[in-house]
């Protein structure tokens, strides 16, 4: 069993560290790096080893996208646009102005396996193969992360392997200067992943609102389209993060979900909790998922609301807010 504990002192930041219990209740802590000073001004370089502020777990910076992040609760944000996607009006809907969204660092990463116990849900990339199977192929442990969740920190001299994960050593080239001081470093393989699979890869808009104390963030991915069907089947991954900014622990219990597609078709579906469960937020607390998404037609798009039970047995509505499912063939420009 793996977890990770943060240390600090007066005046020194602060030491990260992997506590094992193998054998015995007695915990074992090992120090695997010291976190540095998050950088306030410029990107994070690949090959930077971090732990992620909110899910904590620890990972490895690979490449940066610059997003849109679209909040409901910015007041220049045109409330019309989520107004006429819910009419399926989606020939009206308004244009944004550069008020309307801030422009973010997200940065794709390696997460290590060994934490997967503590993220809610083995994150990963799923694409849909381009040969005649038109299969799905999932990578596991590969996530985005915003500039401001990550915590940089430089591994410890004791730690042969910072990240385990299959595809660190092959994304990854390890480096070790005159000092000392060794870095990590893109190889070939990277770029060549980085390059191969742009469309699929690409982050360009986050959607975010805040509803009765927890903030859901969503955005979405075009991953291809299958045509073994009778009818062609356009495919899009989405992940979701939500986070309890309240005061008060809530549990999740169901889900609503509006999906209309540019082809007229329109369909509510409702369940309970998420990928099998209903997890339970304290003050603070994140949990993340992702799911499939398919549509006849090359475009749509969806919201949706999920139902929260308080610890006083309140139940609150949160919503999730539209966002566009759009191909490559359709993708707006910036």
């Amino acid at each position: 069993m793996f977890k990770l504990a943060r240390s600090s002192s007066k005046g020194v930041l602060p030491a990260i560290f992997l506590s094992t219990r193998p054998h015995s209740t007695a915990y074992n802590l090992i120090e695997v790096g010291k976190f540095t000073a998050p950088k306030v001004t410029g990107n994070y370089d690949c090959g930077q080893l971090f732990l992620h502020k909110k899910l904590d777990y620890r990972g490895v910076i690979l490449f940066p996208w610059v997003a849109r992040v679209f909040s409901r609760n910015n007041k220049a944000f045109p409330s019309l646009f989520d107004s006429k996607l819910k009419k399926g009006e989606v020939d009206d809907i308004p244009g944004f102005t550069k008020e309307s969204y801030q422009t973010l660092i997200y940065y794709q990463v390696l997460l290590d396996f060994r934490d997967c116990p503590i993220v809610s849900q083995r994150e990963g990339i799923t694409f849909l193969g381009q040969n005649s199977d038109n299969k799905f192929y999932t990578i596991p442990g590969i996530d985005y992360i915003s500039h401001e969740d990550v915590l940089p920190y430089e591994q410890s001299e004791s730690i042969r392997d910072p990240i385990q994960h299959n595809l660190f050593q092959k994304f990854l080239e390890k480096r070790t200067d005159t000092n000392e001081v060794t870095s990590y470093h893109s190889t070939s393989l990277l770029h060549q992943f980085h390059e191969d699979n742009f469309d699929c890869l690409r982050l360009r808009d986050v959607h975010s609102q805040t509803t009765n104390g927890v903030k859901i963030t969503v955005y979405s991915f075009f991953m291809g389209c299958r045509s073994e069907t009778p009818t062609k089947e356009h495919w899009w991954r989405y992940s979701i993060l939500m986070e309890n900014v309240g005061d008060i622990t809530v549990q999740l219990r169901e889900r609503t979900w509006c999906i209309f597609s540019n082809a007229d078709n329109k369909e509510s579906v409702t369940g309970k909790g998420v990928v099998g469960q209903e997890p339970v937020l304290a003050p603070g607390q994140c949990f993340q998922y992702s799911s499939l998404v398919s549509l006849r037609s090359s475009a749509g798009h969806m919201w949706g609301t999920y139902l929260f039970e308080r610890e006083d047995r309140k139940f609150i509505n949160v919503s999730i807010p539209p966002f566009l499912l759009v191909s490559k063939v359709n993708e707006p420009q910036a």
